[in-house]
């Protein structure tokens, strides 16, 4: 048996008499490739977008930009990434413009139906930037986790969905973290490095939970009963939302920006906000597709974290007992409603796990065997090629 290397290990096959060898990576190259991989790097992506976000937007508030021009080139943004998705995945460029024709333009009623949430959408980016404007960032952070309690409220009504006893109670914690948080009212917090009025603000994100949660849950609706592609899906309701966008820039800031221009007060920062909000539904789609739900709530979790100790490093909402209480709360109540499914969705969620890697055995084993069929062939070769040139040797002594 060869000498082997440090990431290899060899058996010998009794049958066979083939030499299989099997890579184990060592724990330092392990985590190198777990790094560089794109389930981490969406992970990375989700969590940094989700935890930077509201700083960057009360940042940006300072620039007195038009926040409803922000919008619109928010949703310009998307359909060109969007388009960019699909036209990767189709190969051919004006084969997805046909597409897409088809699919939307020859397609209205469908379209039509969007357009509910379309409107909604385009609310809810504009309350975004109005929430922000006016609280601190962990109180928004935090008080948008009521879209938990929204959502399920919306699912069970609308989708018919099931909600076990522990999401229920999580949803109960959820509500009791925000309305600690929203009660901490010591003397560091009234100190705090926030302006505007902070009940305008809580209100604006209590809306957005109620917008953000009805939305979703009637987008999920359309998508489970039309067999239509997700991004085309989004194309179409970016078109709509990119409407109601400018019938809203237009009637908000029109005087504006007839005076000063559709990027007056525009930094480096409102671009880069802009950017970010724009990628930030495929951060999701990126997190949902490579990795799976749980991963996104452990984001979500970090980024509730991460942004109350953020905002405290920076001043924008000092340390408080009753802050700490309603974060923690509200992160188990994230974690519960996660891990505490209904049985039998949990149950249908084993299941389709178990097939997964079922599946990923049959995989594994049909690979090793076409290993092993391919280095059967090769021995098998070259003991041809040694009998071939052992006869040629002969043959040729027998010349001589």
């Amino acid at each position: 048996m060869t000498k082997l290397s440090e990431l290899e290990e060899e058996e010998l096959l009794p049958a066979e008499g083939v030499v299989i060898r099997r890579e184990t990576v060592p724990f330092t190259q392990s985590i190198y490739r777990v790094v560089w991989s794109i389930q981490f790097f969406s992970m990375l992506l989700l969590t940094a977008q989700q935890t930077g976000m509201p700083f960057l937007v009360r940042a940006a508030n300072k620039s007195h930009f038009l926040p409803t021009t922000s919008v619109f080139m928010m949703e310009i943004l998307k359909l060109i990434l969007c388009f960019i998705l699909i036209w990767k995945s189709n190969g051919s460029f004006f084969g997805t413009c046909q597409m897409l024709h088809e699919s939307i333009w020859n397609n209205k009623i469908e379209t039509l139906k969007v357009s509910v949430p379309a409107i909604v959408y385009a609310i809810q980016n504009n309350l975004y930037y109005i929430a922000l404007a006016n609280i601190d960032a962990t109180t928004y952070s935090v008080t948008y986790q009521l879209r938990i309690l929204t959502t399920a409220i919306l699912s069970v009504c609308i989708l018919n969905s099931i909600l076990s006893i522990p999401q229920w109670g999580s949803l109960l914690l959820a509500l009791g973290g925000v309305a600690l948080v929203q009660y901490d009212q010591s003397d560091s917090h009234k100190s705090s490095n926030v302006d505007g009025d902070k009940m305008y603000g809580v209100l604006a994100t209590i809306a957005m939970c109620w917008t953000s949660a009805f939305a979703g849950v009637y987008f999920e609706k359309i998508l489970k009963k039309y067999k239509t592609d997700m991004w085309t899906q989004n194309i179409r309701l970016g078109l709509l939302t990119l409407v109601f966008a400018t019938f809203t820039m237009i009637a908000s800031d029109a005087g504006a920006i007839a005076v000063g221009g559709l990027f007056q007060g525009w930094t480096w920062l409102v671009w880069l906000v802009t950017v970010l909000n724009s990628i930030g539904g495929l951060a999701v789609s990126m997190v949902m597709k490579y990795a799976d739900n749980v991963k996104k709530t452990y984001c979500q979790t970090i980024a509730i974290g991460l942004t109350a100790v953020i905002s405290i490093f920076l001043g924008d909402r000092p340390f408080s007992l009753l802050m700490f209480e309603g974060v923690t709360l509200v992160i188990v109540a994230v974690l519960v409603f996660t891990f505490y499914p209904p049985k039998k969705l949990k149950a249908l969620a084993d299941l389709e796990e178990a097939i997964k890697e079922e599946q990923l055995e049959d995989e594994k084993e049909q690979a090793m065997k076409k290993e092993e069929l391919i280095k059967m062939d090769w021995n098998e070769n070259v003991e041809q090629d040694k009998q071939h040139r052992g006869k040629m040797r002969d043959h040729n002594n027998g010349i001589i």
